[in-house]
């Protein structure tokens, strides 16, 4: 049955009068093996074949580093007594979420001067309305109505001034309009920038911040950095755009993508080498900063030198043969035999035996020989 397709195993039937695949005592002998689909991305890893030239490719020792443009230190801009904390460390937060509340002394005061200066707005302009109906009437005179005129504009200069410091030390146009003479608050709050994790938490409760002093550091962990270094004699050969593939400790078999988004002006006196930064897209957030990465980094577009390619893990031996496992729908993996070229970096080319997009497993490919092996030496189907 070698060759066969997973379609058309799907239409082979067996001596029980089912699929072949789908029989639990047959489909080893076409070197088909179903897992519970609850392990997959567990105990098994699953990655899409890529055509690429691994000979045109470096290596590069990094490592991960929060997204700095996703990254951002949440303090206050006015002196503050920290009176409640509503996150902590690791925890997710939305966009305009609640952290911290505070309380300010300085705060307090510029809403109190705020109240009292629209107070003697509203006196100001009721001056100005009355003198300039008894000056219209020609019963008071140009000079009161002159200067009830210039203490209604002065009356709006200063409102208008300690509304922008009110804007400066961090209140929101919502919370100006609130302000009343009844409701003068100390209080503020300070709220997510954006959506990210909290990776630090600089405060404890009752403790007195300064402006602009750390409360908590958030930053966005599905999207990060990883930083490596290239030797001078190679950086001409690095371009913006080029393709990288990740790989960290902690998930071995495991490549994660991402792309060049900057390369360093200065080499390096000491190790002369550049720094190149790539964007990686970390969804599921499996890369942490601070991880020691490999990286290799596609030097050049697709040529006629691109072939499939694997990482060296992939590929299983039976004999004299190779074989990798492709996932397909429902927990079900074929063998595939495959004849390998070049080895480069860890990564080896396909000549023959898989295709663009097919989804190869890098890692658990020994448990699935396994149960293989397990049932062609079990019981398996009575012939």
């Amino acid at each position: 049955m070698k060759g066969n397709t997973y379609e058309e195993l799907l239409k082979k039937q067996c001596e029980h009068n089912i699929s072949i695949i789908e029989c639990d005592g047959c489909r080893y002998e076409v070197g088909a093996v179903k897992v519970d689909t609850s392990i997959l991305g567990e105990v098994i890893t699953i990655k899409e074949v890529e055509s690429l030239d691994i000979n045109a490719s470096l290596i590069a020792t990094g490592e991960v580093r929060p997204n700095r443009d996703r990254f951002v230190i949440v303090s206050p801009r006015i002196p503050g007594v920290v009176k409640e904390m509503f996150v902590d460390w690791g925890d997710y937060v939305r966009k305009g979420q609640k952290l911290a509340l505070l309380d300010s002394i300085e705060l307090g005061e510029a809403r109190a001067n705020y109240t009292k200066a629209m107070a003697m707005l509203r006196l100001a302009k009721k001056n100005y309305s009355r003198e300039k109906s008894l000056y219209d009437q020609n019963i008071s005179s140009k000079k009161h109505f002159l200067e009830a005129e210039s203490a209604y504009e002065q009356a709006e200069i200063e409102l208008k001034a300690l509304k922008e410091k009110l804007l400066l030390i961090g209140q929101q146009e919502r919370d100006i309009r609130n302000i009343t003479e009844d409701s003068v608050s100390p209080f503020f709050i300070l709220t997510a920038p954006f959506d990210g994790t909290v990776i630090e938490k600089n405060v404890a409760i009752g403790e007195l911040k300064d402006a602009f002093t750390s409360v908590v550091t958030l930053t966005d962990l599905t999207h990060l950095w990883v930083w490596f270094d290239v030797y001078e004699k190679d950086i001409q050969k690095v371009k913006i755009g080029n393709n990288v593939m990740i790989s960290v400790a902690s998930y071995p078999g495991e490549q994660f993508e991402g792309i060049v988004t900057y390369i360093g002006a200065v080499v390096d006196e000491k190790t002369r080498t550049v720094k190149v930064r790539a964007e990686v897209d970390n969804r599921h957030e499996k890369l942490k900063p601070g991880m020691f990465a490999r990286v290799m980094l596609q030097l050049s577009p697709k040529t006629g030198n691109n072939a499939p390619v694997i990482p060296e893990e992939t590929v299983q031996t039976d004999g004299q043969k190779h074989f990798v496992f492709v996932s397909f729908d429902k927990g079900y993996f074929l063998r595939r035999d495959v004849i390998l070229g070049s080895r480069a970096n860890g990564y080896v080319k396909v000549i023959s035996g898989l295709n663009d997009n097919d989804r190869v497993v890098v890692k658990g490919g020994f448990l699935l020989k396994s149960e293989i092996m397990k049932e062609r030496f079990g019981e398996g189907c009575a012939h």
